[in-house]
């Protein structure tokens, strides 16, 4: 195995119990351990918490499982599907006799015996997966406790307590989730003890041979594979392993294998690991930059009016390295340091001369203050970062922690407790207050008809869930609730946790919530169960007092979000095509009727109600037969030319800029509510927005045009100017198969679900607001779970924190263009995609449920027109009501371009119209302009 090309720029440096640690991989703020003596049960302490494992950990054979945990795992796959939404806690009435003989009732809390079997039905499978995998390949280590350790499967005297060992168990199987992938990671080298491993199939040793066992079935192991518990990129932070590199271990996994996985690594840096360098070259890349270590050394020595380098380097040599005389050891160890920090400490305390003199008689007392408020909050800030859905983000900044994220930069959704929810309903309202300026007379009398009377079944309800890390910051979630379950799910919530927004016929409910009169009636008692609740009526005959309100269902079932497509032709011809009313006669007669025009314009149903009057409807016919003709002929271009000469008349493309060949770039007409500006991809889609900001100018703004390219399913960006490192470039990461079939599989509605699960998880990620951005065949299926808003907040936190997404030069010094960007691996995702294989070795196809991007805009199709049509539409629903009748099945790429193969004039249409509009923006808008 080759040694990683570890470059840095995701690392970090920390100095704790004197030594200096580093890692190449990881820059989240961590709080190391000290090195145990011996190995012991980490479960072994009373209250356990999952919180208390989400830091790196020592390297030990039973126990090395840890570093896999993930800090924020998502249970939107089939194995943990029964965990997505936490069941409502029921109130039931148990009856038992007493020593007397006469029959006691009292009233304890439980979760719904339906969710009690699911959840146990899930860690039974999780626990016989681990178990079968670790006998197959003879893989130490211990076991965790099982989530049912929490006792979810009884009754508890409060329903704070009930809910509170719930959230226990909940959390705890992402436990599981670090020891089953630690398994799996393991097996991928190990040869199989019990039996070898099948060579004529494409999917793993380990899927294989559990596929034999009675207990799992592929949607079951296809969910597994997609799910945390498989997926180790940098998307899935984990807790992160601790070792000294320089000491050799033949039982320790290689650095490359724990890189691989992209386990978070910490390394001591001292001069042994210096030594072991200078003796051998090629382990170069194990040495840590001297400004990663000098940022360290900085914030360690930054102590307010403490001269720490001076009395690290004044005790050193007046105490030497006695701990109980020398009190500085405990920040740094001088004896063990590198050279590197050695001479830096030294020039540190050269100019701390005089202050030294001055702290000289209180300097013990005054460290040992420092070093508790140290310890303190390097444990608050590393509990917090590890707690965020995702990795690398500090609410606040701290002493110790590296440059922290501007609040401006953080995602409204994941900012703290008490102004998250109010900052992301005031940016909301700001940008609504800009589209309500361009609203239509019926949509006004819509919304004005919706705020006098809230609807409930047909609106969007989104449950805001919280989470609340160690450290003490609490967190949001908006997630969209299964429209089959709007009316329960609303009913659970007081009126004082609902929040209704007409523009955009949506709920939000949160318990958190505090909009008009507040009930205040609340439950006083909080606490831990621990299981020896002495009362507890073990054989007794429980009754629910009343019957729970169910948590919403999953929704798998899609085509029941409203898509928007334009019914205007006269809107379509103007807008895509250029064609401007007035203009004048043409002498290039029509070749296609009225009825013919518009299918080939993506129009389906009902053409007799688009009609347009005349001399309007003749004017547009001989505007499209111009379009049709090839380019380069002189009658036809002259008919385009002169529209697109009006055009160049009124917009001012000298604020369009293009730093790339494929990247129109619009910051006008400003926005007060956002701080990113517009990008497309297309010169015709360029021309489409210089177009809709001209019928009405004045009104427009930034954030009105990208509602209306969400609205028409138009592809753009949000691009976010942020400074960045040249090393930092656009995430590119290739299609890994992760669901296995044999080519003779019988696709079920039932694969679709669990396919649409993994789906789902993709698109609630921060990132998959990138996906209604892409829009086609991706936007229309991000369409049921993104929400317009998300998209609209601007780049989220993988973009603002981490520069991780879409990156491409803006022509001003360091300074790129950001916005989130999906993988070729999310996109597979998204569009339900399988491996198929046959009993011959090599013989591997790629199916999948909706056509692939790269199938849905090829040149065969005919479905490539710059907005989602009718026609569009009706292909997907199509699709989709074949799944579920049971006569759809996945399909390969050339397949679906057979099956999308659309007619001959729409394509040249599409065609003509693209080639014309790069033509006319070469010209206007130079690259690098």
């Amino acid at each position: 195995m080759a040694p990683p090309a570890f470059d840095y720029s995701n690392g970090r440096a920390v100095v704790q119990h004197g030594s200096i640690f580093y890692s190449p991989n990881c820059s989240r703020p961590v709080d190391i351990p000290q090195e145990p003596v011996h190995s012991s049960d980490p479960f072994r302490w009373h209250r356990l918490d999952v919180s208390m494992f989400k830091q790196p950990v020592w390297w030990d054979q039973n126990w090395a499982w840890r570093s896999f945990i993930p800090l924020a795992p998502s249970f939107l796959f089939a194995p943990f599907e029964p965990l997505c939404a936490m069941p409502r806690i029921e109130e039931v009435r148990f009856s038992f006799p007493a020593p007397s003989g006469e029959m006691v009732t009292q009233i304890r809390f439980r979760l719904p015996e339906d969710d009690i079997r699911q959840w146990l039905w899930a860690e039974d499978l999780i626990v016989k997966a681990a178990y079968e995998l670790r006998l197959r390949y003879s893989i130490a280590g211990n076991s965790p406790p099982k989530p049912s350790s929490f006792h979810f499967d009884r009754a508890h005297k409060s329903h704070p307590i009930a809910k509170r060992m719930a959230c226990l168990a909940r959390d705890w199987f992402a436990v599981w989730m670090g020891y089953l992938a630690f398994i799996i990671a393991k097996s991928e080298n190990r040869v199989a003890k019990t039996a070898p491993a099948d060579p004529s199939s494409a999917a793993p040793d380990w899927y294989s041979y559990l596929l034999k066992q009675p207990e799992f079935d592929e949607l079951w192991l296809d969910g597994l594979s997609q799910s945390a518990v498989c997926t180790f990129d940098w998307k899935t932070p984990r807790a992160g392993i601790i070792f000294q590199w320089s000491v050799n271990d033949r039982d320790r996994e290689p650095i490359e294998w724990y890189s691989k996985h992209n386990i978070p690594l910490w390394f001591i840096w001292s001069n042994r690991e210096e030594q072991a360098i200078r003796n051998n070259t090629d382990l170069n890349f194990l040495r840590p930059p001297d400004d990663l270590i000098q940022e360290a050394l900085n914030i360690l020595f930054a102590a307010p009016g403490l001269p720490l380098a001076g009395l690290i380097i004044q005790k050193y040599f007046a105490l030497g390295n006695d701990p109980i005389t020398n009190k500085t050891i405990e920040f740094l160890r001088l004896q063990y340091a590198p050279t590197f920090v050695f001479e830096y400490t030294a020039k540190r305390f050269i100019n701390q001369e005089a202050l030294l003199q001055e702290t000289e008689a209180t300097a013990d007392a005054r460290l040992e203050v420092f070093k508790v408020l140290r310890d303190n909050t390097i444990k608050a800030t590393a509990h917090a970062a590890s707690s965020y859905p995702y990795h690398g983000l500090s609410a606040t900044a701290a002493p110790h922690a590296a440059p922290s994220v501007q609040s401006q930069d953080v995602p409204a959704t994941v900012r703290e407790t008490g102004r998250n929810y109010n900052e992301f309903f005031a940016a909301r309202e700001k940008r609504q207050q800009e589209m309500i300026k361009l609203e239509s007379a019926v949509d006004r009398q819509r919304r004005e008809s919706r705020e006098q009377k809230p609807g409930v079944v047909n609106a969007t309800i989104y449950e805001w869930e919280k989470t609340q890390s160690s450290g003490g910051l609490e967190l949001y979630k908006r997630v969209k609730v299964n429209k089959k379950a709007n009316e329960t799910v609303f009913h659970s919530y007081r009126s004082h946790q609902r929040l209704f927004n007409a523009f955009s016929n949506e709920w939000d409910l949160c318990e958190d919530f505090q909009f008009g009169i507040v009930d205040n009636t609340s439950y006083s008692d909080d606490g831990y169960d621990s299981g020896n609740d002495d009362v507890y009526p073990v054989n007794a005959v429980s009754q629910p007092t009343k019957a729970p309100p169910s948590a919403a269902p999953i929704d798998t079932d899609m085509g029941q979000s409203w898509c928007e497509y334009s019914r205007a032709p006269l809107e379509t011809m103007s807008l895509v095509y250029g064609y401007v009313p007035h203009a004048g006669e043409t002498d290039i007669p029509p070749t296609l009727s009225w009825e013919r025009m518009l299918n080939f314009m993506g129009f389906v149903r009902n053409l007799e109600e688009l009609d347009v009057g005349e001399p309007e409807r003749s004017a547009m016919m001989n505007f499209f037969a111009a379009v049709l003709n090839a380019v380069n002929t002189y009658k036809s271009d002259k008919v385009v030319a002169k529209n697109f000469e009006n055009l160049s008349l009124l917009f001012q493309f000298e604020h369009v800029r293009r730093p790339t060949e494929d990247l129109f770039v619009f910051s006008s007409p400003k926005s007060d509510s956002c701080r990113w500006v517009l990008g497309v991809h297309s010169a015709t889609a360029a021309l489409y927005v210089c177009r809709y900001i001209l019928e009405n100018p004045m009104a427009h703004t930034i954030v009105t045009v990208a509602h209306r390219l969400l609205d028409r399913g138009i592809p753009f960006r949000t691009l976010l100017p942020l400074t960045c490192s040249p090393r930092q470039v656009t995430i590119a990461e290739p299609y890994v198969p992760r669901s296995y079939r044999l080519s003779d599989h019988t696709f079920t509605k039932a694969d679709f679900d669990v396919a649409m699960l993994a789906c789902r998880s993709v698109l609630s990620s921060p990132q998959g607001r990138a996906a209604l951005l892409q829009g086609g065949i991706v936007g229309r299926i991000a369409r049921e779970y993104v929400s317009k808003d998300g998209v609209l907040s601007g780049p989220s936190i993988e973009v603002t924190a981490h520069r991780v997404g879409y990156l491409v030069p803006s022509g001003d010094n360091n300074i790129k263009f950001c916005d989130d960007q999906l993988t070729a691996n999310e996109v597979a995702i998204i569009c339900g995609t399988y491996s198929l294989h046959t009993p011959y070795k090599g013989q591997v196809a790629v199916w999948t449920w909706f056509p692939p991007p790269e199938a849905w805009v090829h040149n065969r199709t005919g479905c490539h027109w710059l907005d989602w049509t009718e026609r569009c539409e009706d292909i997907f629903q199509r699709i989709l009501t074949g799944i579920h009748d049971g006569t759809g099945r996945p399909r390969s790429t050339t397949q679906w371009l057979t099956h999308l193969r659309g007619q001959n004039v729409s394509r040249i249409l599409i065609k003509h119209n693209d080639v014309r509009s790069q033509q006319f923006m070469d010209a206007m808008v130079p690259i690098g302009q």
